[in-house]
């Protein structure tokens, strides 16, 4: 016995210092690794780990014979690997389910094919399949959570919105703009912060860069030639700054681009940058085009006519298979929308296999970023994460109307 204590002493200090190293310097992994699950269903898993500060982003393509399934869950398991232990798999007609369960019986979103190809449950929902209304009755028997698989109509009424507050995720926030300012909607309710003392009705002049809402004063625009205020607001903390500015009505917003704000004026032919965390604006000496997200030298004609970024990036791949360029991308995975509105997205970069996220004829305002999504169908919008999948977020008939650049969503630190 005595010989056998330094032994597991020494073992137990191998493993500390292995976790330590994981902990503190492990930032990826990629591992491949078979499953056989509780009912003897053989899986093969290809699993990838990023960290990106405190951001643990697990994806897996999930495959079983011919059928493949790509799934992604954002969770800190201490950077282990192998994290998928089980699969429960369930079948009625053309529609197949897999539930993965994850390490400490963790459990996060359901993949289902239809007809073999893969579709969110709110795809299903929406277009009432029978099918799947009789498979959910099985996750409610193995104790799984509702909201990943119902839509519950429970509305609070609050500042002319309506609002689903049971489907938004916690750690994220909506800013809203009610043409004085922008309601703030998180999990805990609603803020109304005023900036202007008139109504400015089209919102094109704001923009969101990091955790800042940053738009300009146009009180008395009528009356004055120039802009001369730039309204800072930290949606994190509340905080709120301003910059002084001297800006023709002519000038815009070309995009953001390292949480800076790209502003031109084309009538004085000067590009500024402003850097709402230093509270600062200067004029770029080689002004800058924001192309596909990406930063780059503008062209000599660059001051007659507007550029303005549209946040999407090229992929051939996407293009050729789908037809479309209407194509964005959060970390490393891609979200594209067809011609007959169908919102995909592609993990681990299997172009043959996306995920049918929803489908509606009229789709605007769509925007990726923060591991979310957002968009506005009609008079409401929904927002779709690894949390709880697509579900309506808020109501707001305003949305039928006027719905350009209205809405913006960040995640809470």
């Amino acid at each position: 016995m005595k010989k056998l204590l330094p032994i597991l002493i020494l073992l137990a200090f191998v493993a500390f210092c292995y976790q330590i190293i994981v902990t503190f310097f492990i930032t990826e992994h990629e591992i491949n690794y078979s499953l056989i699950a509780s009912d003897q269903r053989h899986y093969t898993i290809s699993e990838k780990y990023q960290r990106d500060g405190e951001r643990h982003y697990y994806s897996f393509l999930i495959k079983s014979k011919n059928k493949h399934y790509t799934t992604a869950v954002f969770n800190d398991f201490n950077k282990q690997d192998r994290v998928i232990t089980d699969i429960k798999y369930y079948k009625k007609n053309n529609l197949q389910c897999i539930f993965p369960i994850y390490k400490r019986n963790h459990t996060f979103d359901v993949a289902c094919l239809l007809d073999n190809q893969q579709v969110s449950p709110f795809y299903l929902l929406e277009s009432g399949n029978s099918d799947f209304s009789f498979i959910s009755k099985k996750f409610s028997e193995e104790g799984y959570d509702e909201r990943y698989y119902k839509l519950e109509e429970n509305i609070t009424e609050e500042e002319n919105l309506s609002i689903y507050y049971d489907y938004i995720p916690k750690n994220y926030l909506f800013a809203i703009w009610n043409y004085r300012g922008i309601y703030i909607v998180n999990s805990d309710g609603i803020e109304n912060k005023v900036f202007l003392n008139e109504d400015h009705y089209e919102n094109n002049l704001s923009i969101v860069a990091g955790k800042y809402y940053v738009t300009v004063n146009t009180d008395d625009e009528e009356e004055q030639l120039n802009y001369n205020q730039i309204i800072l607001y930290n949606l994190q903390d509340g905080g709120k700054s301003l910059v002084e500015v001297d800006l023709s009505q002519d000038s815009y917003f070309n995009g953001t681009f390292n949480d800076k704000v790209y502003i031109t004026d084309p009538k004085a032919k000067v590009q500024y940058v402003l850097d709402p965390s230093k509270k600062t604006i200067q004029e770029v000496n080689q002004p800058k085009e924001i192309i596909n997200s990406q930063l780059k030298n503008a062209g000599k004609d660059f001051f007659d006519s507007l550029h303005v970024d549209n946040n999407k990036v090229n992929n051939k791949k996407i293009s050729s298979l789908y037809d479309t360029t209407d194509i964005k991308k959060n970390g490393e995975d891609y979200y594209f929308k067809t011609k007959d509105g169908e919102l995909y997205r592609v993990i681990q970069n299997d172009y043959e296999h996306p995920i049918l996220l929803c489908q509606f004829d009229d789709i605007k305002e769509w925007q990726v970023h923060d591991d979310g999504l957002s968009f506005i169908v009609d008079d409401t919008l929904y927002f779709y994460s690894d949390i709880y999948g697509v579900k309506p977020v808020v109501k707001n008939l305003e949305f039928k109307y006027n719905y350009k650049n209205i809405t913006h969503f960040i995640r809470e630190e």
